[in-house]
This record gives C-alpha cells, sequence and structure tokens, in this order.
C-alpha cells in the first residue's frame, strides 16, 4: 500500500519519539531529526511506510551505535503481556467458538505497536476485545479455508503481540491438521518481533519460526528471502498480523492473504472504510493494484 503525505508526519514524529525513548541529549536528538528531515525527500508517493521507516531506523542505529533501541520497550511489552496469559486461555476454555476467541486475542495483542501513530491501552483492549465485532468481518472465509488447510503461515508483528500469536498457533494446531509457519523479521526494525523473541517464546511447540531476512517492519517481499517467499507462496492460507504487514502488502501480493489487526490511524482507516480503534479481519483475494 503506497503512503500519503500523513505518514510522512506520522515516521518523522516516529523518530522523534524513539529519541525520547531514548533519553537522548538534545544535541544528539536533533542531529537525528535533521537527518531523518533529510531521508524523507528520497521517497515518492510510490513507497510503502515500511520501507521509508527501514531507512529512519537504520539512521537512528547508526548515530546511537545501537542495533537495537527498543530493546528494552521489547522486553517490557513481552514480559506485560505473558501475565495475561491464564485470563486468555481461562475465555478459550469457555468460549463456544475457540477460534473466533483467540482471533480476538490475537487481534487484541497489536495494540503493542511502538510505531503506530494512536496508541491505546492493553489491558482496556483485552476487557473489551471479546464483545467488539470485527468491522470488516471475513472470519467464516478464513474458518472455511482452514478446513483443507494443510500449510499456514501466520506473519508476525511486534513484540508482546507475539505471545498473543502463540495462543493463536495453539488453538489452530488443536483444531486442525496443520502445518503452521511463522514469519519473523530479519533483523531489530521497531519493536517488531525476530527470531530472538520468537524462539525464547513458546511458538517453537506449534510452528516452525521462519526468518524472513526483511529489514522493514513490514513483510516486504522485495527484501524477503526465497525459503519465506517460497512457503508464503505455496501456503494455504496466510494470516498476516498487524497494519506494516497489511501496508507492505495490500494491493502488492497477487495472492490471498488474511489481514487481522486493530486500525491505528486515519491513512489505514480510509483505506479500507473503516475506523480508528475498529478491529478487522480482512479477506482480500486479489489485492494487487490494477492499472
Amino acid at each position: 500500500m503506497n503512503i500519503k503525505p500523513d505518514c510522512l508526519a506520522c515516521l518523522f514524529n516516529q523518530a522523534l519519539k524513539t529519541t525520547k525513548l531514548l533519553n537522548l541529549d538534545d544535541k544528539t536528538s536533533a542531529k537525528i531529526m535533521f537527518e531523518v528531515a533529510k531521508i524523507l525527500p528520497n521517497y515518492s508517493l510510490d513507497n510503502t511506510a515500511p520501507q521509508i521507516a527501514k531507512d529512519t531506523y537504520k539512521l537512528i542505529e547508526t548515530i546511537t551505535n545501537n542495533p537495537d533501541p527498543l530493546l528494552k520497550a521489547k522486553e517490557n511489552a513481552i514480559k506485560e503481556a505473558k501475565k495475561f496469559k491464564p485470563f486468555l486461555y481461562e475465555e478459550i476454555n469457555k468460549s463456544n467458538d475457540k477460534l473466533l476467541t483467540a482471533l480476538k486475542i490475537a487481534v487484541a495483542g497489536n495494540v503493542i505497536d511502538f510505531g503506530a501513530k494512536k496508541q491505546f491501552n492493553l489491558e482496556d483492549i483485552l476487557n473489551e476485545i471479546f464483545n467488539t465485532p470485527f468491522k470488516i468481518d471475513n472470519y467464516l472465509e478464513l474458518k472455511e479455508k482452514l478446513k483443507t488447510a494443510q500449510k499456514v503461515v501466520i506473519i508476525g508483528d511486534n513484540c508482546g503481540e507475539n505471545i498473543f500469536d502463540v495462543i493463536l498457533a495453539d488453538i489452530l494446531k488443536s483444531l486442525y491438521n496443520i502445518e503452521i509457519f511463522y514469519f519473523v523479521r530479519g533483523k531489530p526494525i521497531i519493536n517488531d518481533v525476530t527470531l530472538k523473541e520468537a524462539n525464547e517464546s513458546d511458538m517453537p511447540k506449534f510452528a516452525t519460526i521462519i526468518d524472513t531476512s526483511v529489514p522493514t517492519p513490514g513483510y516486504d517481499l522485495k527484501y524477503a528471502n526465497e525459503e519465506s517467499k517460497k512457503i508464503f507462496n505455496v501456503a494455504d492460507v496466510v494470516i498476516a498480523k498487524g497494519m506494516g504487514n497489511f501496508e507492505s502488502l495490500y494491493q502488492i501480493t497477487s495472492r490471498e492473504v488474511f489481514y487481522l489487526f486493530i486500525v491505528k490511524c486515519n491513512v489505514i482507516a480510509n483505506a479500507i472504510n473503516a475506523n480508528e480503534k475498529d478491529i478487522v479481519l480482512l479477506y482480500d483475494k486479489i489485492s494487487i493494484k490494477k492499472g
């Protein structure tokens, strides 16, 4: 999905937010902001937001000499998410539709997103999520696809959120005779899940972890390695978590994808005719842009 002018302002503000999180001095913070301002004009509206984010965060990494600037934020998010696991499994155990409940849990985890302009409270969302309908609801289509599926890909998004993805993978394995592949980023970028965090979770019990090699906060086919692209292309079902994966694949890939996320900005809201804070399970049969 191509950027809008709003995305440029959002990326600039993300850089500022990162300098504050890292408690950088004014001189270093100003240097980062000046350099980010130089990067943005190098892109056009034909680019995606994750592609631009790749370079802005690489710049922050270089100036701070820190290969994983948001490491502490990621660790804290994972620690916080784990606190909710007993409650969430209780919700699944008493549910009449375990798959739907697991999907609601997985989408609730998508609020853990440092890069999003709009921030929501995780506990508040979890208290609301089971009574919140999907604004775009292609659940029945997903359920039908899973009946005959053999290979399922879940494209991960953020740290902390990945703990809730484990619950989804667990329920999928308990309900269907499928092989699950969990895609992660190739290197630290914002607060996205990488091989390290995925392997430190329970995900390896339920899925094969795939390092996609992508350096962007979204599964960008331009940067993806051949192994992940092959699995992506042959999978019977692909579930892409979060707005970064939506921005990287929507109107770009020609394969069917189920997008699962919380709407956290007006650009995405306008693109899919939704509102901020809506949850969506969007089945896009052919998303490649026409013309």
